[in-house]
């Protein structure tokens, strides 16, 4: 019986892409903040003044007990919340992101939530699903692409691009099989994640702020 369960799954693994769960850290944001720090991910803006309150919300999570959220306090290009994930796996694969979103007071720049592949680094692509904008209840939303051949590594995570607030909640990271499924869609009972269209951004390369972090301006296309 062994043998046979083994050779059927060599035969579903020859005969096309598998699909797969990519583990990301603190997912669902219930570890706590510490100072600055964010459990499994990291905070970044646009260099100048410090313009972002970032903080766990216990307050009408979307999944579990708690979701996350950044607020803009004064004027500010951008702010990212984001989580690298390094893995040479994903070259040539069709990849899902998905994530439960909402917004209040958000400006029409919008929260948007953004997928960027690498190749060490060097961008090799970014898309970005269309910005949220005023307020909005918790969404699920969705992107898929497929990883450039020379992906090593893929970045995932929420940028605000105006005045308001934006939460972020329950996300998670996948490959898909040929038919653009996970194995497990339609298992759960929750509805289909809202499919946004990508927005394509131009790569280029990073630039050092000020703060000796990354300004990201002209960066894939995050201004």
């Amino acid at each position: 019986m062994v043998k046979c369960v083994l050779l059927v799954a060599g035969l579903l693994m020859v005969g096309g892409v598998a699909a797969a769960e990519i583990p990301l850290k603190n997912a669902g944001f219930e570890q706590a903040i510490v100072g600055t720090r964010i459990p499994g991910w990291s905070r970044t803006q646009h260099a100048g003044v410090g313009a972002y309150v970032v903080s766990t919300d216990s307050n009408d999570p979307a999944h579990g007990k708690h979701s996350i959220s950044m607020r803009r306090t004064t004027q500010q290009a951008y702010g990212l919340i984001m989580q690298r994930v390094e893995s040479k796996e994903l070259a040539g694969k069709p990849v899902a992101f998905t994530a439960k979103l909402k917004t209040a007071d958000v400006g029409k720049r919008g929260w948007v939530m953004v997928m960027t592949f690498r190749d060490h680094e060097n961008i090799l692509d970014q898309v970005r699903a269309a910005p949220m904008t005023g307020d909005t209840a918790w969404t699920d939303v969705e992107l898929k692409s497929i990883a450039p051949a020379t992906t090593n590594m893929v970045e995932v995570g929420f940028l605000l691009l105006d005045g308001g607030t934006g939460w972020a909640d329950h996300v998670r990271l996948r490959t898909l099989d040929d038919n653009g499924k996970d194995g497990g869609e339609g298992k759960s009972g929750a509805p289909p994640a809202a499919k946004a269209k990508p927005v394509k951004a131009k790569p280029a390369a990073a630039k050092p702020s000020a703060a000796g972090g990354s300004t990201h301006r002209g960066q894939a296309g995050v201004p």
